[in-house]
């Protein structure tokens, strides 16, 4: 048995498919019982009580002409009272450009803006996993992933970033430069996600793609400007400092996050010491990222460590937004063909997806912070992929002016 666990064997194509859709059909199981049968997360006015009211309340204040109301918090959580009762709401802290995005789900039902966010963000996370695998598997992988179904669940963006993120990466991998720029300043709907992004490209001499991705950025930041008016973003930027409390003072339950932040938090360390520690496992992080963007190392080995240390660098991550793993697997696959390249590879994959399911009840009950440890095992497979040296021809730098 330990054999068979170290070499992978028991990763194969017949047993990895069936588990596959398996999972998938458990999670439409559970989604339908929950949103069509029990009435649990759901109000009489057919509204869902998840996070995604959030999003459909913030687009329909700003299709109404009040887009700042989002940031406002008495005013945005005072709205939602009506549905979730007094006390209750969930706050928006995502930038206007994410507002503008989801702009023309205010003008639908609350529960038909769901599905088709949802719907629609899970097709683009497929596609762009497919993408990098090469085939319809690409879609298999985002679907099974536990993640996927924690998004789903609380209506959240996960699989949205996932998407950008992955249409970004794969993009690079395909010599597409521009286009995997214009995917990456996208990505900005959700800054947290992208922090190590344009050191990875410097540092890889991706010139083209990291000006691509600015010139998106601030485009896209200008449009949502124009739509919305100074006031917004003003009100968006002071709302930061409410932000910044949530996360550190726990408004926001630390077992529900996997930083390595919320870890040090849940342990009983201060919040200085817990900065400090990621602080320091953030700055290890990105000397790496930038070391083997820097080196010959296959590009989806690079787009793995990439994805992977993203998540220990920033302070505030989520479970469900462990979907963009699904972007790292899929880079795995392709690169690896599925065979093993290093003993214990794919059973310590396969832990970091289980622990990707229950690492926020398992930190609810114990405090035991366990959710780092799934983009920790992937950043070190990427890390033992990236030895294999690259032969295919490095971007060209922009020509001297």
């Amino acid at each position: 048995m330990i054999e068979v666990l170290r070499d992978g064997r028991w990763a194969n194509r017949d047993r990895l498919l069936p588990a596959a859709w398996m999972a998938i059909a458990t999670y439409l199981i559970i989604l339908v019982y929950l949103y069509g049968v029990s009435g649990q997360v759901t109000t009489a006015d057919n509204i869902i009580r998840s996070d995604f009211l959030s999003f459909w309340v913030a687009a329909r204040e700003a299709l109404s002409g009040v887009p700042e109301i989002p940031y406002l918090i008495d005013r945005f959580s005072n709205i939602q009272e009506a549905y979730l009762g007094e006390g209750q709401f969930f706050a928006f802290f995502y930038p206007p450009t994410f507002l503008f995005l989801i702009l023309p789900l205010g003008a639908m039902s609350a529960m038909l803006a769901f599905v088709v966010f949802q719907v629609v963000s899970l097709s683009m996370s497929g596609f762009a996993c497919s993408r990098i695998t090469g085939n319809w598997h690409g879609f298999l992988v985002i679907a099974a992933l536990p993640a996927t179904f924690n998004s789903l669940f609380h209506g959240q963006s996960a699989l949205l970033c996932a998407a950008l993120l992955g249409g970004g990466l794969a993009a690079i991998a395909q010599q597409r430069m521009i286009l995997a720029g214009v995917f990456i300043g996208l990505l900005t709907i959700k800054p947290q996600m992208g922090v190590l992004i344009p050191f990875a490209l410097l540092a890889g001499g991706y010139y083209r793609t990291f000006l691509s991705a600015a010139a998106t950025t601030v485009l896209f930041a200008l449009i949502s400007w124009i739509a919305f008016g100074t006031d917004t973003w003003s009100a968006f930027l002071d709302q930061t400092t409410f932000a910044r409390e949530v996360m550190s003072k726990g408004q926001v339950e630390f077992y529900k996050m996997v930083s390595v932040f919320s870890a040090a938090r849940l342990v009983g360390l201060p919040i200085a010491a817990a900065y400090l520690v990621q602080g320091l496992v953030g700055l290890g992080v990105l000397i790496v990222v930038c070391r083997v963007w820097h080196g010959k190392a296959p590009v989806e080995a690079k787009a793995i460590v990439l994805v992977a240390g993203g998540y220990l660098v920033t302070p505030f991550v989520l479970s469900y937004d462990l979907a963009a793993l699904a972007v790292a697997l899929s880079f795995a696959i392709r690169l690896t063909g599925g065979r093993q390249t290093a003993s214990w590879m794919w059973t310590l994959t396969a832990v970091a997806l289980l622990v990707s399911i229950c690492s926020r009840y398992f930190g609810e009950v114990t405090s035991i912070p366990i959710g780092w440890i799934a983009p920790a095992i992937f950043f070190w497979v990427g890390l033992v992929l990236s030895r294999q040296e690259d032969t295919r021809p490095h971007p060209a730098a922009l020509p001297a002016a």
